[in-house]
């Protein structure tokens, strides 16, 4: 292969991988929060209990699920995408430090963060070359 050819040929890989990241990451944040809109007492007990003393705990889930909307929207729109993704990643460390004892269901949210930092990553060496 051609060196413009396979240079052509890892740009088109880099753009579907980034693409399938995002919309595999936007997914999962437009789910949840649209999920806790429609049955929220399903969700309010994954907020961390401190901030559940300071704020009221269906106040707080809305402004999260609107924050998952933001995001999720963000991520498709590929703008300033790198952000996007390092703001992905920490939202869901900090889904998985605020529920140490939710390992049963939150080590899925382990994946979904190397994913967004992944998707860092490629898209910071996007930009780069």
């Amino acid at each position: 292969m051609a060196g413009s050819q396979k240079t052509h040929s890892t740009q088109q890989a880099i753009t579907w991988t980034s693409w399938l990241l995002r919309i595999g990451l936007a997914f999962v944040f437009l789910y949840a929060a649209i999920a806790s809109f429609v049955r929220p007492d399903d969700w309010i007990g994954f907020l961390p209990g401190f901030a559940t003393t300071i704020v009221d705990p269906k106040l707080l889930l809305d402004l999260f699920s609107i924050a998952q909307i933001v995001l999720a929207v963000w991520l498709l729109t590929g703008w300033w995408l790198r952000y996007a993704a390092l703001f992905a990643a920490a939202m869901l460390a900090g889904i998985i430090l605020a529920n140490p004892t939710q390992l049963l269901l939150t080590f899925r949210d382990i994946g979904l963060l190397f994913a967004a930092v992944a998707l860092a990553i490629l898209s910071w060496h996007a930009r780069s070359e």
